[in-house]
This record gives structure tokens, sequence and C-alpha cells, in this order.
């Protein structure tokens, strides 16, 4: 199973059923048997299934190369070698970790950098990057896998890597969403923004894009390297103005606008948060759940985001929801948590408020299994309220401290996973049981 410590957390058969269907979601993102079932060869001609199909014929090009950036890349362009074989006459991943398997193609790199705060690691990986697209011809295809984290990954020099720390801390220091974030990033970068389409210019090149963007919006999804930018400088420095960043307008570089790097890039959503919650959805129909999805761009500060659902929620009716919320950091420095356990938090403190007096199963997961810590998310019913009240722990305390990790830890209901799936944003499941 993908849930790691599925036996621990299903303490009863109701949480069991629950599980199984977050189960069929992460079984639905999980990386080399998306790649197998989406992307074939025959007879030399490459089929892909992503948002549309899509069909390249190999004939075509004298060299094949293949680049990942994003987290779950690096396994991604591991199952896409076993299926390009010899055909593949180079790459590089740059992801969070590299596969466990072994390589058997010398010719592609595996670089491991840092997320969600940028380091050298990946300057220098970056820089290998640059270096393979400037060599590429016309008759060259470019293979891509666009993954989230990409923004963070993707850093290629040691200007933009000092300008992204320092954009990263203080926009989410204040609850700046991704799209505020990712403006700034395309317009510190000759990368990002359709910069690495420029770079790859006049070869073929082809991104799958596997989406953590509410609204799918793929060109922000890792800052949109091959996708078109309709960002402008003047939109990047609004955003520096907004949150007072001070030191870093005077460094915007303008995206590429010449329509001429994008005539040959072809840019195809291959993954998205539609996929998981569709299983999901399927999984809880055969336990005898009626469903409802609330929403696939779910958005707002996270310790409110479950309340909506909740408002919706009736006996055995799942309340479903995907997209990304985000975390104003009000507690101390020694807090630990992502946005995930701290939704769930926050919506045990209104029922330890009593201003929701049933009984609710509660769920919030990151897709990739990490919500800012080892943990993929929590789910959280009357079992997980009993413990705290036996443990003496303070929701409201643990909440302004932004500490909802070490609660969970405490009453024992993390979830985590086998990292192997994609990152396509969060899910939330929300059931009333009385």
């Amino acid at each position: 199973m993908i849930i790691s410590n599925f036996k621990n957390l299903a303490r009863n058969s109701f949480r069991r059923k629950v599980l199984l269907a977050v189960e069929a979601g992460y079984q639905a993102i999980e990386i080399p048997e998306v790649v197998k079932n989406k992307i074939k060869i025959k007879n030399n001609k490459l089929f892909i299934s992503g948002e549309k199909f899509f069909e390249i014929d190999l004939n075509n090009y004298q060299r094949i190369f293949l680049i990942g950036v994003g987290k779950g890349s690096a396994l991604a362009c591991f199952s896409i070698m076993k299926i390009l074989g010899k055909k593949l006459s180079g790459g590089i991943a740059l992801d969070i970790k590299k596969p466990k398997n072994k390589i058997q193609n010398s010719k592609f790199k595996f670089f491991v950098g840092t997320h969600p705060v940028p380091s050298k690691k990946n300057v220098k990986a970056s820089q290998e990057i640059i270096k393979l697209t400037k060599n590429l011809n016309k008759n060259d295809l470019l293979i891509n896998f666009i993954c989230g984290g990409g923004s963070a990954l993707l850093c290629c020099s040691d200007k933009e890597l000092k300008y992204s720390r320092t954009i990263f801390k203080k926009l989410t220091s204040v609850g700046a969403d991704i799209f505020e974030l990712n403006t700034i990033r395309k317009h510190i970068s000759k990368v990002k923004g359709g910069g690495l389409a420029k770079l790859a210019y006049p070869a073929t090149v082809i991104s799958l894009i596997v989406s953590d963007i509410l609204g799918n919006d793929i060109s922000m999804v890792a800052s949109g390297p091959t996708v078109f930018d309709k960002t402008t400088k003047k939109e990047a420095k609004k955003v520096i103005k907004k949150y007072q960043i001070f030191g870093v307008d005077n460094e915007l570089l303008e995206t590429p606008k010449e329509k001429k790097y994008f005539k040959k890039v072809k840019n195809i959503l291959f993954l998205s948060n539609k996929e998981p919650i569709k299983e999901i959805e399927k999984e809880f129909c055969k336990k005898g759940f009626k469903t409802e999805i609330h929403s696939l761009r779910l958005k707002g500060e996270a310790e409110k985001s479950l309340l909506p659902l909740m408002k919706k929620a009736k006996k055995n009716k799942a309340i479903l929801a995907a997209g990304e919320t985000t975390v104003t950091l009000i507690g101390r420095p020694k807090g630990k948590g992502g946005r995930n356990t701290e939704a769930v938090l926050g919506a045990l403190a209104r029922i330890e408020a009593g201003v929701y007096k049933n009984k609710f199963c509660l769920l919030s997961l990151a897709s990739d299994g990490r919500d800012n810590s080892e943990a993929a998310g929590v789910i959280a019913d009357e079992l997980t309220v009993k413990n705290a009240k036996k443990l003496k722990l303070e929701t409201v305390k643990f909440l302004k401290e932004n500490n909802s990790f070490v609660f969970f830890q405490k009453t024992k209901d993390l979830i985590f996973i086998n990292p192997k799936t994609f990152n396509v944003a969060d899910f939330m499941i929300v059931i009333k049981k009385d």
C-alpha cells in the first residue's frame, strides 16, 4: 500500500473505509504506473495521453533528450527512460531525491536539489540543464517533465538564488498565494517564464506538465519554463510593492515575448488533481457513501479551509475538495507542521470550542506525501478528540504556535506514505458521523 501506516490508523471499520478511499486517490498518481499507462511507443511513434491525446513521429528527429524538473520528476524520467530505451541521447533530472533503482543509462544525470528554499546545489544542476538546452539544434527533440516544486529547484544563478530566498521567505510568511510568488520568480530568472523554451530554440519541445496549481494554469507550474508568459515585469513590480520587498525591483527581467521561441513547443497537461479526486469519489461510492466535490480550487487560510466543507457535511456523505491553502506564520520558530495538519487542527479547534457539536471525520493530505514535514497529512475524528483530552492537549495553543505536526504526532493520527506519487496539490475530505 502507498499509505505506509495504514494498519495503525485504521482503528475501526469507518476509518478503514475512509483510508481505502484515500489509498485509491494515491494509487491514481503513483508515478511509475501513471507514466507506464499514459506514455507508449509503437512503430517509432510516441503516444502521450494527457488532458488531450498527443502523437509524435520519432523518425523526424536525429536526437532525443529528456529533462525533468520538480518533485517526482526524477522517478518520472527514470520511468520514461525505460520506455525510450536506446532512443534517448541523454538528459538531466533535478529533484529533491534520486530514484532508488539502478540507473542503466550513463548519458542521463540525476541531480538532487533543495526545496522549498533553493541552494547552491540547485544552481549547479540548473547550469547543467542550461548547457544541455543551449546545445540543441533544429533536428533535436526535447521532452520535459515539469512538476510542482520546480520553481525552487530550477535556479540558474547566484543572483537568482539570493533573491529567490528573500522573496520566498517574505511572501510565505505573510500568506501570499502561489500566483504572486511565481510572478516574481519568473522575472528574476532566465529559465522560468518561457526562458527554457527560448534556450532550447530551434529544437522541438514537448513538456509534460503535472499541475499542482489551482485551476491548472500550466504557466504557473514550476513558474512555466516552457510556457509563454502573459505576466509582465510591471506586474511583478506591483507584487513587490504590495509586500514591500526591498532591493529586488531593479533586478527584474522581462520574460521572452517573441512568439518564434514557442512555435515548436507543445505543453501538455499530463496530470492534475482531477484524476485522484475522481478515484477517491469512486471508492467512496463503492463503500456506500454519497459524495460531493466541493471544489478543485480550494484556497485561503489553512486553519479555516475545512469549515465550508463541514457546513455541507451530512451523515455518510463525503465532501471532497482539492487545492492549496496558505499558512500565515504567527507562532514560535520551533513550531512544526504544514497547511494540511493546520487545516485539520483549525477544524478541531472549532469543534473543541463548541462551534460544531457533531462528530466528524476530517482529512487533509499532501499528494506528494510531504506536508512541510515527513508526514503527508492527518486523519482526525472522535478518537483524536478523546486522545487529545486524555493527553491534555490544547488545540488553540498548538494552533497559535503553528505546531500542528506535534499535536497529531502525540495523538498518533499523522498519515505517512511511500514517497512515489506526483505532486498535484492537496486533498481534503470531511464526513459527518452523526
